[in-house]
Parts: C-alpha cells; sequence; structure tokens
C-alpha cells in the first residue's frame, strides 16, 4: 500500500495508529470529554484547521476544540493537522494546551454547519465552525477591532473581529439589517461577555453577508416621516389660511359691489320718488284732503324704504375692519351709530383680558352684532337693549339680548335672512350659534368662536349649551300644549 492509500486509511478510521511522518496514535476530539481526568496527560488528534489566532481553533467530524501555543506560520484555514497537547475540558468547551503540531497537507475549509441561534447557545457546537442568523442591533470599535450585537428572537449574541484586511466594510452596515455570519462558536466568557451565552469569531469580513436590510419602520425613518407629516401639516394650514383670506377677501368684494349697486340704482330711485311725490304734494290743492292723506302715507313709506334699503347697504359695506382692530371699539361705534336718536337704554360691556383674534374671526363677531342690533332694532322694539362681549383663555362670545316682542323660533326657518346668515358666518370658523326667543320676553342672539380650538373644548362647550337649549324647548312645549289635549 502507497503513502496516499495510508493516508486515506486513516481519515476514514480515526484511533488508527499512523505510519507517516509523525504518525502517532490520535482520538477524536468528541471522546476527549470522556476520558478520565489524569495530570500531565497528552492527546493527539487529527483536526482541520478552522481559525487562526490565540488561541486558535480545529474541528473534526466529532466537534471542535480551541488550541493554544499553536504557532501558526505557514499554516493556513483548511490544512489537516496533526496536534499533540494537554487537554483541558469545561463547560466551555475543550482547550488543548502547550500543543504541537504537524502539517499533514493542504486541504479545503470546511462548510459551516446552519444553525439557530437557540441551538448555538446551548453549547452543542462549541469551538465549532458554524453558520447562524441575526439582525444587527449595535456596533462597536475597539483597539482596531470590531464588536457586532445581534438578536434573533429572544437570543442575544455577539459577534468577534479583529482587525484585518476589508474590516472596515462591517462598520458600515446599517443598524437593523439581517446579517448571515460565518465564523467559529466560542462559549468563553472573554468573548460572549457574560455567562450562558455564545459568540461568532469571524475570521474575515467575508464572513459576513447581509440578507436583508433594515425595516423601514426603524427610528431614523420614523423621525423623517414625523418631519415630513409636520412639514405638510404645516404647508397645509398656511395653505388653508391663505384660501380662507382669499375667500373672505373676495365676499367683501362681492358685498361692495353690490352695495354699490344698490345705492346706485335702489336707493337713488327711492329718493327720485320721494322727490316726486313732495312736488305732487305741493300742487294738490288743499280741500282735497283725501289725496293729501294718500301722498303723504305714500311719502312715508318712500322713506321708510329708502331708510331700510341706506341700512341694507351700510352692512354690505361697512367700513372695513384692519388686522388687529380693537373689535370692542369697533362694536361700540356701530352701536352708537345704530342707537342714535332712538330712546333705549343702552348696555355695552366687556369682560376678560383681550384676546387678538385673526380678521376673520374679528369680522365674523363685528357683523354678528351689527345684525343682531339691527334686528332688534328693527323688529323687536325695545326699550332696553344690552350688548355683551366675554374673552377667555379659549374662547370669546358675544351676545345682543333685548327686551322686545320677540318670536317664535320656529319662524327662523321660513322667514328672514338675518339670522341665516350671521348663523353660516359664525360656522364659517368653526363656532357655536344660538338664538333664544319667547313671545313677549325679548330675544337673545348669541355666538361663541375658538381661535384655539380643540375637540374637547368644543365639547365642552356644546355640552354646556344642551340645559339651556333644553329648558327652553320645554318652555315652549309647555306653551303650545292646549287644555283638553293629549301628549
Amino acid at each position: 500500500m502507497n503513502v496516499a492509500g495510508l493516508m486515506t486509511f486513516i481519515v476514514l478510521i480515526p484511533g488508527a495508529a499512523g505510519t507517516g511522518p509523525g504518525s502517532s496514535s490520535y482520538m477524536p476530539i468528541g471522546q476527549i470529554e470522556f476520558m478520565p481526568p489524569a495530570k500531565n496527560s497528552s492527546i493527539t488528534v487529527r483536526a482541520t484547521l478552522t481559525a487562526i489566532g490565540s488561541p486558535s481553533y480545529v474541528q473534526d467530524s466529532t466537534g471542535g476544540a480551541a488550541v493554544s501555543g499553536l504557532t501558526s506560520q505557514g499554516l493556513r484555514i483548511g490544512d489537516v493537522l496533526l496536534i499533540t497537547g494537554h487537554p483541558d475540558e469545561s463547560e466551555t468547551g475543550t482547550l488543548l494546551r502547550q500543543s504541537r503540531a504537524e502539517l499533514l497537507w493542504h486541504g479545503s475549509p470546511l462548510p459551516p454547519l446552519s444553525v439557530t441561534a437557540d441551538e448555538a447557545a446551548q453549547g452543542k457546537f462549541a469551538a465549532q465552525l458554524i453558520e447562524v442568523n441575526g439582525r444587527l442591533a449595535a456596533t462597536n470599535r475597539r483597539n482596531g477591532e470590531i464588536w457586532l450585537w445581534l438578536e434573533s428572537g429572544h437570543q442575544m449574541f455577539l459577534a468577534h473581529l479583529k482587525s484585518g484586511r476589508r474590516s472596515s466594510l462591517l462598520s458600515r452596515v446599517k443598524i437593523g439589517s439581517v446579517l448571515r455570519l460565518r465564523g467559529v462558536c466560542s462559549l468563553m466568557p472573554r468573548d460572549t461577555r457574560y455567562q450562558g451565552g455564545f459568540a461568532i469569531l469571524l475570521r474575515s469580513a467575508e464572513d459576513v453577508s447581509v440578507v436583508a436590510g433594515p425595516p423601514w419602520w426603524n427610528l431614523q425613518h420614523l423621525l423623517e416621516l414625523g418631519f415630513l407629516l409636520a412639514a405638510l401639516i404645516v404647508a397645509g394650514h398656511v395653505m388653508l389660511v391663505q384660501i380662507l383670506k382669499a375667500r373672505f377677501r373676495a365676499i367683501m368684494a362681492e358685498r361692495a359691489r353690490m352695495g354699490h349697486e344698490l345705492h346706485d340704482t335702489l336707493a337713488q330711485s327711492f329718493a327720485g320718488v320721494s322727490f316726486q311725490i313732495q312736488a305732487a304734494r305741493k300742487i294738490v290743492p288743499q280741500s282735497n284732503d283725501l289725496l293729501t292723506r294718500h301722498l303723504d302715507l305714500a311719502l312715508e313709506m318712500v322713506r321708510h324704504s329708502h331708510s331700510e334699503a341706506h341700512r341694507s347697504i351700510m352692512m354690505l359695506r361697512p367700513k372695513p375692519l384692519e388686522e388687529g382692530t380693537d373689535l370692542h371699539s369697533a362694536i361700540q361705534a356701530a352701536l352708537e351709530q345704530s342707537t342714535a336718536g332712538c330712546y333705549l337704554d343702552v348696555r355695552f360691556t366687556s369682560r376678560g383680558p383681550v384676546i387678538r383674534l385673526p380678521l376673520i374671526m374679528t369680522d365674523t363677531l363685528y357683523r354678528v352684532a351689527q345684525e343682531g342690533i339691527a334686528n332688534a332694532l328693527r323688529h323687536g322694539r325695545p326699550s332696553e337693549l344690552e350688548v355683551q362681549l366675554e374673552y377667555t383663555s379659549t374662547s370669546v362670545s358675544l351676545s345682543v339680548r333685548d327686551n322686545g316682542v320677540g318670536f317664535d323660533p320656529k319662524t327662523l326657518r321660513s322667514q328672514g335672512f338675518g339670522v341665516a346668515g350671521m348663523r353660516e358666518r359664525v360656522r364659517a370658523v368653526r363656532g357655536n350659534f344660538s338664538v333664544e326667543s319667547t313671545p313677549g320676553s325679548g330675544a337673545c342672539v348669541r355666538a361663541e368662536i375658538y381661535p384655539r380650538r380643540s375637540t374637547a373644548v368644543r365639547l365642552l362647550s356644546t355640552m354646556r349649551l344642551w340645559p339651556q337649549q333644553v329648558w327652553n324647548r320645554s318652555q315652549r312645549i309647555f306653551r303650545q300644549k292646549r287644555p283638553g289635549s293629549s301628549w
């Protein structure tokens, strides 16, 4: 039998006596743990070199072992060695001390065993070449070495690479990526950093491959998405404000145009008719009392209609409010102008610290005050008129109250546009509007807006109005119930 045949025989039947150079009796690595303890005992194993370092690692078909004191000069991964040393068996694996090695031949690197992190943590593959997947949790570079912290399910483990060729590539791997690692499984505390774990000793950067990139919902992407949404919200709010301002300017321009049209047509026509009636009144004989009375009545009706047209024109194109205008002064001026020459007990009060309002909200409250005062004077025939403006930390409310003849709120659905216009104005700025009145007991118009409105504030405000609305509804039901009728 030639030497090659003899070497093949040794590979197939481990433990047999060798006859080649440096041949001696050797045992499988997996049987070292079953040997009885003995001082200064020496054994010989034949195994393939899987990692070079301090210590180095070897492996055969039965297991793996760490080798200390091995001179690595001239050796490379995949070489088949005959190693003699003193065994030291512990929970962290087999260690051969004071070893000396003899190269049998140059071989190919062993393929790694594909295992899970839970299997590796059980210690079944100590000092063996394995392949395991994990998600990268953190990286740390220290003294030219790279440490990778990984997780797989509930299992945490480390991967360690000493400085070497292309080791800087690992520091560029993104946190959260799923990696496949190939290396020697170590249970030694100096590698695992804690008792009971395991570590992967990487031989080069090529032992790490990226299986999948980090998920899009990582912290960085969530922060970027949050900033993007915040920017979109701010941009949307700015656009909404600009749209509302443009809409408001368009409405004001249309109201001004209608006011000019009414002034140039209807108001001038009333003035012309009044002039013609006065001229006819002058040439009518004093003896014709019937015709004189009819002309006086027609002249009074024309004057009243002219006054109403003038009031409507002033409502369509009042003096414009500028941004930051004092709402209190504007409402007081409108109240004094509307009630000039009237025998009324007029009161105007303002409560709370003044809040600076946007122009559209200021204009809304101003228009509601104008319309409420005009309606009270036109239809209520009151002797007392009270306007109240109240500021709170979250809202601004306006109420116009009179002690006039009152009305049935049901008639508002089919008569007039004043109340409907006020309600639409207040709703346009997301406020609350209510009208309270009973025949013979006056009326109260109330508007409340929220410069810094929230859902909670709106809900509380609505709940606050419920008791008064229920009470008013009950009073109307009792007044409408006739004697002898059934519920």
